[in-house]
């Protein structure tokens, strides 16, 4: 959407809000909470802004764009934000220092949101270089600078944050600290965004700084979860010239790999490979690898990994790929080896039959195993509940809660009920939700169900907001905040949606400026988004506003 589109319909939101404050007629009118002249202020600020995306040097504009920004204490926080996004594409980089630092000193927002403000909107095209000069000039003496930007993205950003600050890095200038390299390469890693990584650590490089075995496993391991076996094999011989020690983690991570590719034979080539008893030894034969083989065929296995973890990871694996039936006789070849794996194995094996619609086999494999009683059969249930209320088969789950607890067992009350609540809701079970929810707050009940938690009020705000229930949703949140419950910046985003999308525009707004406020807003780009789908991506909301506009 152009700037003048958006800024046409946010001036006629605020104008709306306006006119919503003096629609009553009575005298004299009752004081509103807030400030009639700071919609006024609003609504002449965004007729400016159209004036000017028009016409970037009128005069006459930019001389009320300065007396109105002398009035800056007006905004709050989320029209700041929003201000300073639209002073920014009409290139008023002046006047956006002179905001942002009266937002740090007015409002005392988290310096990351506002470094974020900076890199991801203000000097959006720069180098970090132009990024760094610009930030340094508005608040001196600079309490953090781009490396510790990184450390902050890749701790709490998501994966659209963690690539747009790894781009930006990569375009060029002075670089970052290892200690942040290093973080952006693991962040990477875990966002499975391994072309990238293999760019930063190349950067790295280029400047001197050293990466260290961990950051070359992490590499190693997320082109092994991509099932990208050649790139794979070339980190590993780095490993290995490295003289990385070889471990289990290695070995299942390229097995998962080859099971994810569909080179079973592979796979199973190397399952033997491990659980052989004469696995060859030569001193030093890691060193001398050969091309036209893969590395990992060549190395020493002697006693790297036991043979039930070589099971184990095997089997977890064909679980993975979805080769149940293979799954299966391994399984049985491990129990009559007297062999008995951890209970997270049974898990993916669970696991694997709900993905492929077998949920009856999944509970007749759970029986069968707890009649046999080799296992901890309790925190097998808790898979097998976990997995039906996915998969939308609530009653199967609570019958067997239900049995567990009968013959004495143990299932965590929080967790067994957590699934259950999100497995009502999936199938539009609202009335039992909602009877769940309460035996939850009154301590549990008779039914052994837990006290409710962070997860167990965001399954409810979740499902009202879906439902379309906002009022509820906004009131179980009120209740959040007054019973000191930590909230979250997902919490935050569901009301803001919600209140949308129930158009009342005006609660969202100040909902959002508490989410900016109490630092659950992560960064620009994670605002941006927020923004243009709710409060402009609406259409039933902005067709509203059209017909409001057009009757004053």
């Amino acid at each position: 959407m152009k700037l003048s589109s958006c800024l046409h319909i946010l001036s006629r939101r605020q104008l709306s809000f306006t006119t919503t404050l003096f629609a009553a007629t009575p005298s004299p009118p009752p004081p509103p909470p807030p400030p009639p002249d700071q919609f006024l202020y609003l609504t002449d600020l965004f007729s400016i802004f159209t004036a000017l995306s028009n016409n970037p040097r009128n005069y006459k504009a930019l001389t009320s764009l300065d007396s109105l920004l002398n009035q800056a204490r007006h905004l709050d926080a989320a029209t700041s934000v929003l201000v300073i996004h639209a002073l920014s594409q009409l290139n008023k980089l002046q006047r956006t220092k002179s905001l942002l630092f009266n937002l740090r000193s007015q409002a005392n927002l988290c310096p990351y949101f506002l470094y974020s403000i900076v890199i991801d909107c203000v000097v959006k095209p720069g180098t970090v270089d132009e990024v760094e000069a610009f930030w340094t000039d508005i608040f001196r003496p600079s309490t953090i600078d781009i490396s510790d930007y990184v450390i902050y993205i890749c701790k709490f950003g998501d994966a659209d944050d963690i690539r747009n600050v790894s781009q930006r890095i990569l375009i060029g200038g002075s670089g970052l600290r290892q200690q942040s390299y290093v973080g952006l390469i693991g962040a990477l890693c875990r966002e499975n965004e391994g072309g990238l990584a293999m760019e930063v650590l190349r950067q790295m490089a280029s400047r001197g700084l050293q990466c260290d075995d961990i950051t070359y496993f992490l590499l190693f391991r997320c082109f092994c979860r991509r099932g990208d076996l050649d790139v794979a094999d070339l980190i590993l011989r780095k490993m290995v010239r490295r003289r990385y020690r070889i471990d289990v983690c290695v070995y299942g991570s390229f097995i998962h790999g080859l099971c994810k590719s569909g080179k079973f034979r592979e796979a199973g080539k190397l399952f033997r490979k491990l659980i052989k008893k004469d696995c060859f030894k030569v001193d030093g034969a890691e060193l001398l690898l050969k091309e036209g083989r893969r590395a990992i065929f060549q190395l020493n296995c002697e006693g790297v990994v036991p043979e039930v973890m070589a099971y184990e990871m095997y089997f977890r694996s064909l679980c993975s790929a979805g080769k149940l039936d293979e799954a299966e006789v391994l399984l049985k070849k491990m129990m009559k080896r007297r062999s008995v794996p951890e209970i997270c194995v049974h898990g993916s094996f669970v696991k694997g039959l709900c993905l492929a619609g077998r949920e009856v086999d999944a509970m007749r494999f759970f029986y069968v195993e707890r009649k046999k009683g080799l296992i901890q059969v309790d925190q097998l249930a808790g898979f097998v509940i976990k997995e039906l209320c996915r998969k939308g088969k609530v009653d199967d789950a609570g019958r067997i809660f239900d049995e567990t607890l009968e013959n004495g067992g143990f299932v965590n009350p929080s967790d067994a009920s957590n699934c259950l609540l999100a497995g009502y809701w999936e199938v539009g079970r609202v009335g039992e939700a909602e009877r769940l929810f309460g035996s939850m707050m009154s301590g549990g009940g008779d039914g052994g169900f837990g006290r409710p938690d962070l997860l167990t009020y965001t399954t409810m705000v979740s499902g009202y907001c879906k439902q379309g229930n906002v009022s509820k949703a906004v009131s179980l949140f009120g209740e959040m905040e007054n019973g000191n419950i930590p909230v979250n910046g997902r919490l935050y985003e569901m009301i803001v949606k919600g209140l949308c999308d129930d158009d009342r525009p005006k609660e969202a707004h100040m909902h959002l400026n508490e989410m900016i406020k109490n630092g659950h807003l992560i960064s620009f780009t994670r605002w941006k988004t927020l923004f243009y789908s709710t409060f402009v991506g609406n259409k039933t909301m902005v067709s509203r506003l059209d017909s409001e506009f057009g009757r004053q």
